[in-house]
């Protein structure tokens, strides 16, 4: 065969994944390896009986690939009956759910790889898959219901990403029977497994199949001022071990963050970078030089008894003079009160204009509801199955109290939202209709301009497979956010740059992240990846470069982000002839916990939307010893 000739062949490709997987090593690490070590020899045995051989792995996800359709099936029956058989004993300490995709299909051999739409539609099916359950494309299903007895489910045609294709469960239990809408693009059981990988860290969470109108370059609202001051606010210190009021550090530091960045002059450092300096203990010589900051902030908080001593003190960088040293004496009761002391005197310490921004923002007059939200909302912030857990106690208990709070309420939505997202959830087109209904309920009955509903909305209404209705949103939200007419929280940034990048308006969605990072030093996690995938779409590799360096090996991030963000560097690199930079950036990543492979980065990538490019990319790495 001839170099440039393709090696290509039918097969039958069985995709199986674990459901829920990270939720299970966030509660017992061991135990779970422990777990998939026995789930894995008992799909070993089946494999060796059906004669399926495994062509990939990719962390918790299989992929093989048998010689006969009949087979797959019989050998994913076997394996999913032996599962219930183990998790039905009461000696089973973990109890591990599996997902089964299986197509027969086109695909292309590579070093004993396979690669191709075979092999994604196969990841597809699975991903579509209930938990316990098979779920098998047409071309599979026409060969072997005339030679088996299990039952069928028809799911009808189903359209994901650029997949189209006839599904089929099978129905190992009546109570798996079920409906699915057919022709969607989108299906959201693709957060978990190996397609969730693909798609969350190549192809965005979901993609919107809506043609928007081209935006020309007059029309692009610029977000970020210039000629404004850059302020740094450092981690409000809490110096007691009354370890149920640290969350006073915590909302004093969120709160100037937030009212400081709605002032059109002044500029917040965001949080990465405030700890970054923080911890480095940065020189206020080298925060001017260097960082360019104007004012810096910090704070310590004491507690002795139930009385808080609050130390604060404002730094003029540039003139090289403290311009406010304040200490405030106060209880938990006063917190309301002090928050907004602090801001006022940062304003007019700072800002030459002779008002300042309301910073009447909280979400209660209740101290009890107060705390809650702080808690709740650093956990959400933190993208972990078991702070999400923590978050959605609190939002009960704060419903409890004000069961009609909207800014509770909308929490909520976003925390449903982020359920569905980390795989946690077990009816995910519920839990999007029901945060879409708080979304719609707070536009009509609280705040019609709220830009955190309405991002809410639209994101949920993408979700839910209705792409014209998010992308014809989103120019009214640009509007608001550009105008600021409305205040916005970092989600609401955050999800109006995703939504403008799934609908392709990529140079508004890099303002808008960029915009984010002024407003919010407090973001999600998951807006780092994000933000790089857009600086590729519009070939900003400097600028891709230096974020990564900034906010790579973090610690909330998704699974393999940090793997990608090195090879994004071993990319750009290559692309500027530093060979040898780029060795050294692939040998660095080769050190890292997660391996990742070239299939596995041959998703979506709608950041670029560039099949030239995700080529490119693959081939550069191919150089260096990917495979």
């Amino acid at each position: 065969m001839s170099p440039n000739e393709i090696d290509r062949k039918i097969a039958v490709i069985f995709v199986a994944d674990v459901v829920g997987y990270s939720k299970h090593m966030e509660k017992d690490e061991n135990a779970t390896f422990k777990a998939y070590g026995e789930c894995e020899t008992i799909l070993n045995k089946l494999l060796e009986k059906y004669k399926g051989s495994i062509f990939n792995t990719a962390g918790d996800s299989v992929l093989a690939e048998f010689p006969s359709a009949v087979n797959a099936v019989e050998c994913a029956v076997d394996f999913q009956n032996e599962l219930k058989k183990r998790n039905d004993d009461e000696k089973t300490e973990v109890k591990l759910e599996f997902r089964i995709g299986i197509n027969m299909g086109d695909v292309v051999m590579k070093d004993g790889n396979l690669l191709g739409d075979g092999v994604n539609i196969a990841a597809r099916l699975e991903a579509l898959a209930q938990p316990n359950g098979i779920s098998i494309s047409k071309s599979v299903y026409d060969l072997v219901v005339p030679k088996t007895k299990v039952s069928f489910n028809d799911l009808g045609v189903q359209k994901v990403k650029q997949n189209t294709f006839h599904a089929y469960d099978i129905l190992l239990d009546p109570s798996q029977k079920r409906k699915i809408k057919s022709q969607s693009s989108f299906n959201i059981t693709m957060i978990t497994g190996i397609a969730a990988v693909i798609v969350i860290l190549l192809g965005g969470i979901f993609y919107f199949n809506y043609n928007s109108q081209v935006i020309e370059n007059n029309e692009i609202k610029e977000f970020v001022k210039s000629d404004i001051s850059k302020v740094l606010i450092k981690p409000f210190k809490f110096l007691s071990k009354r370890d149920d009021l640290s969350y006073v550090a915590t909302g004093f530091t969120n709160h100037l963050g937030t009212s400081l960045s709605q002032h059109p002059q002044l500029d917040v450092v965001p949080e990465t970078t405030a700890n970054f300096i923080d911890k480095n203990e940065i020189s206020n010589a080298e925060l001017k030089s260097k960082y360019f900051i104007n004012y810096s902030i910090e704070a310590t908080i004491q507690v002795s008894g139930d009385q808080i001593r609050l130390s604060s003190k404002i730094t003029d960088l540039l003139n090289e003079e403290v311009i406010a040293s304040e200490v405030y004496e106060l209880t938990e009761d006063q917190i309301f009160e002090y928050q907004d002391k602090i801001t006022d005197l940062a304003l007019q310490k700072m800002s030459t204009m002779d008002h300042s921004i309301s910073s009447n923002q909280r979400v209660s007059q209740n101290p009890i509801i107060y705390k809650k939200f702080i808690l709740a909302q650093a956990n959400m912030v933190s993208w972990t199955p078991d702070d999400h857990y923590k978050a959605m106690k609190l939002i009960d208990e704060m419903l409890e109290i004000e069961p009609n709070n909207y800014g509770v309420k909308k929490l909520q939505g976003w925390l449903l939202q982020q359920k569905v997202y980390l795989g946690l959830s077990e009816n995910y087109k519920s839990d999007i209709i029901k945060s879409l209904e708080i979304a719609k309920n707070y536009l009509t009955s609280h705040d019609i301009n709220s830009i955190d509903a309405m991002a809410l909305e639209s994101s949920n209404e993408g979700l839910l497979g209705n792409y014209s209705e998010a992308c014809s949103k989103v120019s009214r939200m640009n509007e608001i956010l550009s105008e600021k007419k409305s205040k916005a929280s970092s989600h609401a940034y955050a999800m109006t740059a995703w939504i403008n990048q799934n609908c392709e308006q990529f140079e508004i969605a890099n303002l808008t992240y960029e915009e984010l990072f002024r407003v919010s030093p407090h973001y999600p996690a998951w807006v780092r990846y994000y933000y790089v995938y857009s600086l590729f779409a519009l070939q900003k590799l400097d600028n891709a470069e230096k974020f990564i360096n900034e906010n790579k090996n973090l610690k909330y991030s998704y699974y393999g982000t940090n793997e990608i963000f090195q090879l994004c560097l071993v990319y750009i690199a290559h692309k500027r002839d530093q060979i040898e930079l780029a060795k050294k950036y692939f040998a660095e990543y080769k050190e890292m916990p997660n391996s990742l492979s070239l299939d596995y980065l041959g998703g979506d990538f709608s950041a670029a939307k560039s099949k030239e490019f995700i080529e490119d990319f693959k081939d550069v790495l191919s150089i260096y010893g990917m495979t």
